[in-house]
């Protein structure tokens, strides 16, 4: 591909019908600006009761296959090991982090249906930013709830961790939250902006890698893209944050800007993430739904 400028990072874990489906239609709509998908396969039973091999061959020259040593789950990151390339690549998409010889790397997940070109529209939107894509999980931040923040707003609102105690503890019981206020770190004491709930959503962002990589672990002091951090209680999970929670902070805090892109006409994101994985009912819809979509659009 003469013209790619873009590769691609997709964690593997379970969900072949779904796979296929985003890596089929990413390749239809945005094709054109993508060179190499690297291809990250978990291991453990979700992956090894089945083949890739017949998706991998259909996908050619473009894909770099790679198998982590272990699969990380929801672990927080051990920032001691993280000088051992095979620690650090069992977290998601670290291996193509480093690996990458492009601009720009793009970041799905592998349960999206791309209905557009989604990665058009984050290059023609990320100016001057280190990564464009939706930013924030406002629906489970009080910030949001209160309307003191929103997507793209997370510049203008920036409470002390007082202000952020008050503002966790101000909503009703009953509306659901994550409660990392109940045994915070002195992390999330010192440093509570960016809020808890923000980042660089990645079910399909795109980094600038220019930007990115030189300030980034291994080369530089901010955590990978895919660690998880721990900021409230470990032996509740209310404390666990999600991936690129950490990384957006640090980067956040060293001046780097991100760019709020909605790409609700681009992709659709209807398999919940990791939720799937634990409820099989909807797993076997999903897949059954994307088996469906791949035998109407790419096999006619």
């Amino acid at each position: 591909m003469p013209n790619a400028i873009v590769d691609v990072a997709i964690n593997v874990l379970g969900k072949p019908a779904q796979t296929a489906l985003a890596l089929f239609s990413l390749l239809r709509h945005s094709g054109h600006h993508i060179g190499t998908i690297y291809f990250i396969e978990e291991p453990g039973p979700l992956n090894s009761n089945y083949s890739q091999a017949e998706l991998l061959a259909a996908l050619g020259g473009r894909v770099r296959r790679f198998l982590p040593q272990a699969t990380n789950w929801r672990y927080a990151v051990d920032p001691e090991r993280l000088a051992d390339p095979a620690y650090r690549h069992t977290l998601r998409y670290q291996y193509a982090f480093e690996a990458t010889d492009k601009p720009y790397l793009l970041i799905i997940h592998n349960d999206c249906e791309f209905v557009g070109d989604a990665v058009g529209l984050l290059l023609e939107n990320i100016g001057e930013a280190t990564g464009a894509g939706e930013i924030g999980q406002c629906w489970l931040c009080p910030a949001a709830m209160r309307g003191l923040c929103g997507p793209g707003r997370y510049l203008d609102y920036r409470p002390d961790y007082a202000q952020l105690e008050a503002l966790y503890a101000s909503i009703d019981p009953a509306v659901y939250r994550r409660k990392y206020t109940e045994a915070p770190t002195d992390e999330l004491k010192r440093r509570p902006w960016p809020l808890p709930e923000c980042r660089l959503n990645e079910f399909c962002c795109l980094i600038d890698m220019e930007k990115a990589r030189p300030v980034t672990c291994p080369q530089g002091p901010a955590r990978p893209f895919g660690a998880y951090v721990d900021v409230g209680d470990p032996y509740t999970g209310n404390g666990i944050l999600d991936i690129g929670v950490a990384w957006f902070g640090d980067l956040a805090h060293m001046g780097h800007a991100f760019r709020h892109v909605e790409l609700k006409e681009c992709v659709l994101h209807e398999g919940v993430g990791h939720k799937a994985l634990f409820d099989e009912e909807r797993y076997v819809a999903c897949e059954e739904r994307a088996v469906d979509i791949l035998a109407e659009k790419f096999t006619r």
